[in-house]
């Protein structure tokens, strides 16, 4: 790694040959501001210095620390639960198969018998499908660091059949409510069916974004881990569209008014032991209700319920399912979830749409003939089409 020393305008900057890019093109980079070319000659090997120690010519870059850099750059834009679903298919799968090839080495074909071998793995084919989408936003934002343009072009991704979403209906709905015995996580639970809000969403609820007055919840934050693995609120949401606001029901309204009246008497036994952290799902003592122990209330629950099972994300399948059979439009369905297109929300509840389709026919029905005998009203719409013709 070499440098020199050049003037621009009345200052000087250090440029240092940093090696080649996958053209072959000399890459330099620049270090400008000096105000003497001898504080720039004498700041010359430091800057080498640090360079060499923090600096890998991209065609002698391996794949795994390509991997590790994209790793890295995900980090900061996608929410935690994105990121660690990206990190352990990459750390379990993709680099332990890619991660020994250099840049300027790996050709389609070696990611073609990666694939391969993923297909004959015992995984699930959603899991298959999840390793070739890393794999494939990894490669593609790869170009500038040598990794060739269309690398995945020609390489056919795993097949995943549509699996059929889990959803209660109402009956099942009462069935379970009246056999959860917990105060403390029936919130959580009643939450999820009467919002569709995501179980980190309902977790990390304040009761300052509850508007008693408006009868609507804003979500602004999630409960989630820190990388110490300490559970935290955090204001990063899944995505932009996850910021919203819902308007609940009077019946919730009165639920989640009686819950704050039964968390005030929980402080005053608790005393300075409890924790005020604000929280509209709390613990007794005030502190965050861990999903793990929230599932396990709500696995039990389920045992004794005549209900089909269901996960904890079922509830918010549960509550878009009765909104869309219901003649709920679609588009609000969608705010209500946070789904960041109306495709999504489409896709996920086409199972619904038949039934959508049966309300629309019943509703252009009333319009067009009222009330009255649906016979004679068809006919005397009929007959003074003919008088026309």
């Amino acid at each position: 790694m070499r440098g020199h020393i050049i003037k621009r305008g009345n200052k000087y900057s250090i440029v240092v040959d940093i090696g080649r890019d996958h053209n072959n093109k000399r890459k330099q980079k620049w270090f400008s501001g000096y105000e003497r070319k001898k504080d720039a000659e004498d700041d010359l090997p430091n800057v080498i210095s640090k360079l060499k120690k923090g600096y890998t010519d991209p065609a002698n870059m391996t794949m795994e620390e390509y991997f590790n850099q994209w790793l890295d750059r995900k980090k900061s834009t996608v929410a935690p639960g994105t990121y660690e679903h990206y990190e352990s298919y990459m750390r379990k799968h993709i680099i332990p198969g890619l991660g020994r090839w250099k840049i300027s080495k790996l050709e389609s074909y070696h990611i073609e018998s990666f694939i391969d071998e993923v297909n004959d793995k015992e995984l699930s084919q959603r899991s298959k499908k999840h390793i070739y989408r890393i794999l494939s936003s990894a490669l593609l934002k790869g170009k500038k660091y040598g990794i060739k343009e269309g690398i995945m072009e020609d390489i056919e991704a795993p097949k995943v059949d549509k699996q059929e979403i889990e959803y209660w209906s109402e009956d099942e709905v009462i069935d379970f409510m009246s056999n959860l015995k917990s105060k403390n996580h029936a919130m959580p639970i009643l939450l999820s069916l009467a919002t569709g809000m995501r179980r980190g969403e309902v977790l990390g609820l304040k009761w300052n974004k509850v508007d008693f007055a408006n009868n609507t919840i804003s979500v602004t934050h999630q409960l989630k881990k820190d990388d110490e693995g300490k559970w935290e609120l955090s204001s990063q949401l899944k995505t932009s569209t996850s910021y919203r606001t819902i308007e609940i029901d009077d019946d919730t309204i009165e639920i989640l008014k009686e819950h704050k009246r039964q968390q005030l008497k929980d402080r005053m036994i608790c005393g300075e032991d409890y924790q005020n952290l604000d929280l509209v799902c709390a613990t007794s003592t005030g502190g965050y209700i861990r999903p793990t122990y929230l599932r396990t209330v709500f696995k039990r629950t389920l045992e004794k319920s005549d209900v089909k099972k269901i996960s904890f994300h079922g509830l918010r399948h549960t509550h878009a399912t009765l909104l869309l059979k219901s003649g709920v439009h679609p588009k609000v369905v969608q705010e209500r979830l946070g789904h960041r297109s109306i495709q999504t929300t489409l896709d996920t509840y086409s199972h619904v749409i038949p039934g959508i389709q049966k309300i629309a026919a019943t509703s252009i029905q009333k319009s067009l003939y009222g009330n009255a005998d649906k016979g004679k009203s068809a006919n005397s719409i009929a007959n003074a089409s003919a008088n026309k013709r």
